[in-house]
């Protein structure tokens, strides 16, 4: 049976659907203006333990800062098991030469990987073939944990782990935090009448944690 507080395609754009038109002439039109993330969201960059073992990366591709703060857990998490990890957006991924092993998350949005997840992929796909990766996104759809949407979750994120196959994928729940979405994708979830987008941090930071734990003794172990 499924699951009626999924948060589908179709069920956003439906709550989209009822508030674009207002949102049109709220904004004037500016699209681009509405669709910009708030100048208050802190997006980390940093490296950890710099000089311990194995070098790796953990980049990520975050819309309102839940994903960047759930890669930065994840982040120092790999550097308490030992290994030197370096947070960056992975727009900002230049090369890959030098590290042994990449961790890519991605917020999802409306059923999607975010654009510069996709483009990491596509840019490096080629050169993650002789190092472990591991592949994690942040979604509304695991709110509540369950097979059914933890397989849709995963689901996601096909159209990255078809061009590289990770070693190890997890999805998380997110956040809703209004002062951190961009204004039309605010107005989308003040006009959800059912309380699908309604604020909330429904982040397992334990779950997290064990992950990435777990993820630092099979990186440390590969070769």
């Amino acid at each position: 049976m499924a699951n009626p507080r999924l948060v589908s395609r179709r069920k956003f754009l439906k709550i989209a659907g009822g508030a674009l038109g207002a949102g049109v002439v709220a904004c004037g039109g500016a699209t681009f203006f509405g669709l910009r993330t708030p100048s208050s969201v802190h997006f980390l960059e940093e490296s950890f333990c710099e000089g311990q073992s194995k070098r790796i990366l953990v980049a990520y591709a975050s819309k309102c800062g839940a994903t960047a703060e759930i890669s930065g857990a994840i982040t120092e998490a790999l550097c308490a098991s030992g290994l030197s990890a370096e947070l960056k957006r992975a727009a900002h991924v230049t090369s890959l030469e030098g590290y042994q092993g990449v961790v890519l998350g991605t917020a999802i949005y409306m059923g999607n990987p975010l654009k510069e997840a996709i483009k990491f992929v596509e840019e490096f796909g080629s050169q993650m073939a002789g190092i472990p990766f591991a592949l994690f996104d942040v979604c509304l759809t695991m709110k509540e944990v369950t097979p059914e949407n933890e397989k849709a979750a995963l689901d996601y994120l096909k159209p990255i782990s078809d061009r590289v196959s990770p070693i190890k994928t997890v999805a998380f729940a997110g956040r809703i935090d209004y002062a951190t979405l961009p204004p039309l994708y605010r107005m989308f979830a003040q006009a959800d009448k059912e309380g699908i987008l309604a604020e909330g941090d429904f982040r397992d930071w334990t779950a997290i944690s064990t992950w990435a734990k777990d993820l630092g003794v099979v990186l440390a172990d590969y070769s």
